[in-house]
């Protein structure tokens, strides 16, 4: 019989370590470059990971990092609660023949009677009730400011987040790899990712372009739902 190889085990053709979304650590695209070779101009983005569309678990995600209008709810629901224990206690006592009377609903229903309706304290009552009302219905609707970023999965069981701490590192670590870039910072205005990238060349032409499609290519490997577009900022010496 043939001895079994003592060599370290050779991966299968065209596998390999897996990079890390995060760090970029890893032989993984990015690394296969020359040294010191810059992205190419024009090229584009590569696919999402390859992560093929699936709108079901698209729709999970999104609905799984909703984030949640919890003080509005209780704010709502304990004035609603509140209004109607005070109903409740006045309809009961007044039933027994012992009106608690906690609202004076006997001057209220007066003034109500005399008042005209074009008045200016109906109309500012009114104004400032429809008002609350609209604010209740816009806080229930505008979604808040999620606290992660869905990532494509593909996979609707599968639901994966990413804090915009760690997107936003990933990203400005993606723009120190470019040559000629000694520090980045990466800050999200809404779906927008601002880079701002310091270089110690006095005239970084074309550096704006080349820290732009290293961090498309990252946002790209990263997959995140969304488009994120790019804006740079070079600072040079």
């Amino acid at each position: 019989m043939r001895p079994p190889p003592t060599g370290p085990p050779v991966p299968a053709s065209g596998s390999g370590p897996v990079p890390d979304p995060v760090s970029g650590t890893g032989p993984g695209a990015e690394a296969q470059t020359a040294p010191g070779a810059g992205p190419v101009a024009g090229a584009p983005p590569p696919a999402s990971a390859g992560v093929p569309g699936n709108p079901a678990a698209d729709r999970a995600a999104v609905r799984a990092f909703r984030p949640r209008r919890v003080i509005p709810s209780l704010i709502t629901a304990a004035l609603m609660t509140l209004v109607g224990v005070v109903v409740a206690a006045e309809v009961i006592s007044a039933l027994l023949g012992r009106p608690l009377r906690w609202i004076p609903y006997d001057r209220w229903l007066g003034w109500a009677a005399s008042a005209p309706w074009d008045s200016t304290p109906v109309m500012i009552g009114a104004g400032v009730v429809t008002a609350l009302g609209l604010l209740l219905v816009l806080l229930a609707l505008v979604p808040g400011r999620p606290r992660f970023i869905p990532v494509r999965t593909g996979d609707p069981e599968l639901i994966i987040g990413m804090q915009p701490r760690s997107f936003t590192r990933a990203l400005a670590h993606a723009a120190e790899r470019v040559p000629g870039v000694d520090q980045a910072r990466v800050r999200l205005h809404g779906r927008t990712a601002e880079v701002t990238a310091r270089s110690p060349l006095r005239e970084p032409a074309g550096l704006a372009d080349a820290v732009r499609q290293a961090v498309t290519a990252r946002i790209a490997a990263l997959a995140p739902l969304g488009d994120y577009p790019v804006r740079v900022h070079v600072r040079g010496k």
